[in-house]
């Protein structure tokens, strides 16, 4: 059975830029965001590197907390999404947060450069996550605190599935994998700390619901996530058959809740 489509950063780039208007609607990435900070309990003046950033979930929080007199550098490939979050920063009076438009494979920091290094929903979009891990550790100080989150196996039920099903349904080329499987589990998110040369990472799970008013409210969640990209490579007739399929199949379960799990994997720098 072919893949489901394993994008390339070209390919991420597009798909997000598309999810731009409404990605950062969606409460899921606040949530997740804030609670990954949350449990890093940063001090006043720390140094943070946000890899993956998005349009600032995790980035924000965690410059609230570190206060003017600290850092916080949010890296993301898609522009579209930064865009966002420099705005968001700017309304919040957080001029020490800022933006980087860069593949975050290519970032150079001399050692010991941060307190905190944090990606969200980002790593498993990397190639070489190890490599990544590896060179991350470098720049953390003595002390400082490596913070890697990622989807479980539990990911907005049950409407991403039957997604899936409806895209399959218009195009068979498609399968049920996707890139956050790669970290969906403790096992696997400790195997790749353990291929890195790290400590084992404590690995916490959250199960969190989303209210859904009406079955309507699902569909943002599709514009606004990776699942962007197997939509827009529908013709326009096919993408409103899945839209309509969804939201039936919804309301025929009577769902009035997407439900999903976040793996939160700490590891101290000794």
């Amino acid at each position: 059975m072919p893949a489901w489509p394993q994008m390339n950063s070209t390919q991420t780039i597009k798909a997000y830029t598309s999810a731009a208007d409404t990605l950062d609607r969606l409460p899921f990435w606040h949530h997740f965001g804030r609670r990954t900070v949350e449990r890093l309990a940063l001090a006043p003046g720390a140094r943070v590197l946000d890899l993956c950033c998005g349009t600032g979930a995790s980035a924000i929080p965690a410059a609230g907390a570190v206060g003017p007199s600290g850092t916080v550098v949010g890296v993301d490939i898609t522009e579209a999404l930064l865009v966002q979050a420099r705005a968001r920063a700017a309304a919040a009076s957080l001029a020490h947060a800022t933006f980087v438009n860069s593949a975050v494979e290519t970032l150079r920091f001399a050692p010991a450069s941060f307190d905190a290094v944090v990606s969200v929903f980002g790593l498993f979009f990397i190639e070489d996550m190890a490599a990544l891990l590896a060179r991350a550790w470098t720049w953390l100080r003595p002390g400082g605190v490596l913070a890697i989150t990622s989807w479980g196996q539990t990911v907005l039920s049950p409407g991403e599935a039957l997604f899936r099903e409806a895209v399959l349904a218009e195009n068979p080329s498609f399968a049920q994998s996707n890139h956050a499987e790669r970290l969906a589990t403790p096992g696997k998110m400790a195997a790749v700390f353990a291929e890195a040369g790290l400590p084992a990472p404590q690995v916490e799970l959250e199960r969190w619901e989303m209210p859904l008013a009406a079955p309507e409210e699902f569909w943002p969640v599709i514009l606004g996530t990776s699942n962007r990209a197997a939509l827009d490579g529908l013709p326009s007739a096919a993408r409103e058959r899945v839209r309509a399929s969804v939201i039936g199949a919804l309301r025929a379960r009577e769902v009035r809740a997407t439900t999903m799990e976040a793996l939160y994997a700490v590891a101290r720098h000794g």
